[in-house]
């Protein structure tokens, strides 16, 4: 089992942790959950998931380069092989963090993970389409110190590590705070307001802010999000939205030299170099002006494209037409019931393109008996979107209304 599907497995496990701490939110009645925000952030993680089937090699490829120049090898079979391990993993993870909120073009890449404004296991998932493409700068030195499997265990522990921390329901832990990343020190992280901003980049440890000078105690409840949110609800423009502001803003910046002190620099530059740009306000994206019948077709829509999701990882080993269309067609499944809330001009249709291709692909992929894993994952998909059907035609009862 690689990676990937490692992580596809962790994502079931994800998943129900997720709905458990959204009813547990119901329950409270404290507003931590909303279907606006929970589609977007797993349509995120949907994207990613995708995009992490192609783009690993971005990472891999120059591990296994630099490992034929290894100065020491860490001993997998060791405990203390494991510590030191994990040490130079996490400050690598430190640094990678640190410099994608410090560097503007790299916060562009990293931005959309803080975009999520209902801080929760789902927010989790909200990983950045690009940041293959970039983090494997600092994760490639480790090949000098570690094997590749070390290296995949660490990788996948700090994801599993990571996914809990995102909560609003750990109080702060004691002394475990000393040393250790906590939720209490990830919600400063995600805060907005400036005591916060810029602050708790450690991973698994919380011992490089504390040297580094980065540490923030919680003190007052985030105000969860970034300072220039995308307002929407489509995870494909998401990743794009921070490169469109970046460009927009070089565009209006005299200079080759402040061009590249504007992309290099800090993102708090910006106006300095750019001069003054139009600011979005955050619009939270509540669910209580859509539409019933719509609400119910976008969950049921997007919860059973979850199998599609699931079964991508576990059809590398087929065709590139196979693992291309499929991986298409849970693209589609992450964008669609957004812009079904959202009510986009386009969204019914592309919500019948999907439909559609998912009915074609599925029965290609039955009679040729290719990959029937994708097979029964599109037929899962199909079938909650027509449950989705009916309960959009549910029509509630009115309460009856007696006379005096």
């Amino acid at each position: 089992m690689n990676e990937i599907q490692l992580l596809s497995v962790g994502y079931v496990i994800f998943m129900v942790l997720i709905g458990g701490e959204a009813a547990l939110s119901r329950w409270r009645k404290d507003g931590r959950y909303r279907l606006g925000e929970l589609v977007v952030n797993i349509g995120h993680g949907s994207v990613f998931q995708v995009a992490d089937g192609f783009t690993k090699l971005l990472v891999l490829a120059p591990f296994v380069f630099l490992s034929e120049y290894a100065l020491i090898e860490l001993p997998i079979t060791s405990a203390w092989g494991w510590f030191l391990g994990l040490l130079a993993y996490d400050f690598a993870t430190y640094w990678r963090h640190r410099h994608h909120h410090r560097v503007h073009a790299l916060w562009a890449v990293h931005g959309v993970h803080h975009a999520a404004e209902d801080f929760n296991f789902a927010a989790a998932l909200r990983q950045a389409l690009f940041q293959n493409v970039t983090g494997w700068i600092w994760m490639a030195p480790l090949a000098l110190v570690m094997p590749m499997k070390m290296f995949i265990g660490l990788v996948v522990f700090d994801y599993l590590y990571q996914f809990v921390q995102h909560t609003q329901y750990v109080p702060k832990l004691g002394p475990i705070e000393w040393i250790f990343n906590t939720p209490s020190h990830h919600r400063v992280h995600h805060g907005r307001q400036e005591a916060y901003v810029d602050k708790n980049y450690g991973g698994i440890l919380i011992i490089w802010d504390r040297l580094f000078g980065t540490f923030q105690e919680e003190h007052e409840e985030a105000d969860f999000g970034i300072t220039m949110p995308p307002n929407s609800l489509n995870p494909v423009w998401g990743n794009f939205v921070l490169w469109s502001d970046l460009a927009r803003a070089s565009a209006q910046t005299p200079g080759v030299w402040n061009k590249l002190k504007l992309w290099l620099g800090p993102p708090e530059w910006t106006e300095s170099l750019a001069g003054p740009l139009p600011h979005r306000i955050p619009q939270p994206l509540e669910n209580e002006d859509i539409p019933e019948n719509r609400l119910r077709y976008a969950a049921m829509a997007f919860l059973s494209g979850m199998p599609v999701l699931g079964a991508l990882p576990w059809v590398m080993d087929e065709s590139w037409t196979v693992r291309i269309v499929l991986g298409g067609l849970a693209l589609l499944t992450a964008v669609t019931p957004g812009a079904l809330l959202e009510d986009s001009p386009w969204a019914r249709g592309a919500e019948g393109l999907r439909l559609g291709l998912m009915l074609v692909t599925m029965v290609g992929l039955a009679v040729t008996g290719v990959a029937p894993i994708a097979a029964g994952a599109l037929a899962l998909a199909l079938a909650g979107s027509a449950v989705g059907v009916g309960a959009a035609a549910l029509v509630p009862v009115p309460a009856v209304v007696e006379s005096a």
